[in-house]
């Protein structure tokens, strides 16, 4: 039942990590731009990678019976930790917002003022949409820190998998 979930929610996490992979690719170049975008483009990206390979670690490992060798253990296990980070960090954030509404209005008119003629949506329609994208990403987030706890109870019990034979 559990490896049922797991499974569930492994294709859950898969259409945000394509979204996230190509934010990425976009984004590159202005990180390296803005040294602050940095962080923030690293965590996209190891929870992007963390995705892709829990996947993998299903696919090929648990439901194929092959083995991953210690590098995929490896890959697995970093991006899981910064991915814990990721879904801390939005958790908190979201509740944050969801909260206290004024900080999204407060957000929605600082956006209004620095785009200038180009805002063409209303105050009250950006505020909702910040609202659900918030909603949106709380339930990403628990969903992601579920199956990571489920990821290291899985890498525990199919050690096995993990031989350098590949």
């Amino acid at each position: 039942m559990k490896l049922t979930v797991y499974r569930i929610l492994s294709f859950l996490l898969i259409p945000v990590a394509v979204l996230f992979s190509i934010c990425i690719l976009i984004l590159i170049s202005a990180a390296f731009a803005n040294p602050s975008l940095l962080m923030p483009l690293f965590l996209i990206a190891c929870v992007a990678v963390y995705s892709f390979a829990s996947l993998r670690f299903l696919i090929s490992g648990v439901d194929g019976k092959k083995y991953l060798g210690k590098t995929s253990r490896e890959l697995l296990r970093v991006n899981a930790f910064v991915s814990v980070v990721f879904a801390l960090l939005m958790i908190s954030q979201c509740i944050v917002f969801i909260m206290h509404p004024e900080m999204i209005q407060q957000l929605v008119q600082q956006t209004k003022q620095n785009a200038m003629a180009g805002f063409k949506l209303n105050e009250s329609a950006m505020g909702n949409y910040m609202r659900i994208t918030s909603y949106f990403f709380l339930v990403y987030a628990l969903v992601l820190a579920v199956h990571i706890l489920f990821s290291f109870q899985y890498m525990k019990q199919y050690n096995y998998l993990f031989r350098n034979d590949k």
